[in-house]
């Protein structure tokens, strides 16, 4: 029994397994599609019937899927061993599956990002001076604010785009706003300031 390889795909820990019914082999292993040295290898799992010595009928369960790997692995616990598989010939119904997620879902879902984006750095001469807050702003000294609810945000020590970033907040924290600056930046913090963040990055 020979399998084919195709252009640069790489085989590797095949093996073959006699089993329970006469004239049938399982044929165990994991192949690289592409042969290239970053691709995973896939496992496999081929139930071989022969006849008269040559393979009359082939079943392929090949990992390339989340579910597909689960089937795969159900195979290879029940045939990929001396004496696998059913010890009858007639057709088995395949096992159920446990529930799995889709792979179109596992595709959509994304971590959020560890730290908030970046407004764009303005050159130095660009860059406004921090002002103290004045009488008139410091009855709004302590005007709660929410930080947006779609990823976690940067607090920076100056009231620009290149200030260290000194802490992270959670994502739709709610803070009070100490002072502004020019450029739509604001002082904010809990009950003393904490730093800097851009207006774009707080809900309205």
């Amino acid at each position: 029994m020979r399998l084919r390889i195709l252009n640069d795909m790489r085989l590797r820990a095949v093996q073959v397994y006699r089993q329970q019914v006469p004239d049938t082999f399982a044929v165990c292993g994991q192949i690289n599609p592409t042969g290239a040295a970053d691709d995973p290898f896939i496992p496999w799992v081929a139930v071989v019937t022969l006849r008269d010595g040559k393979a009359a009928r082939t079943d392929l369960s090949l990992g390339a899927s989340n579910t597909e790997a689960s089937r795969v692995y159900i195979e290879s616990v029940d045939r990929c061993f001396e004496g696998g598989g059913p010890s009858t010939a007639r057709p088995q119904a395949p096992r159920a599956l446990p529930p799995l997620p889709s792979d179109a879902a596992l595709a959509q879902r994304s971590a959020p990002p560890l730290v908030a984006p970046t407004p764009p750095v303005p050159s130095p001469a660009a860059i406004p001076q921090a002002r103290s807050p004045s009488p008139a702003t410091s009855a709004t000294a302590t005007r709660p604010v929410t930080t947006t609810a779609a990823h976690p945000v940067n607090i920076r020590s100056h009231p620009h785009g290149g200030g260290a970033v000194v802490r992270v907040v959670p994502r739709a924290s709610v803070l009070r706003v100490f002072g502004e600056a020019p450029g739509g930046w604001f002082q904010v913090g809990e009950d003393q300031p904490f730093g800097w963040v851009h207006g774009s990055m707080l809900q309205r």
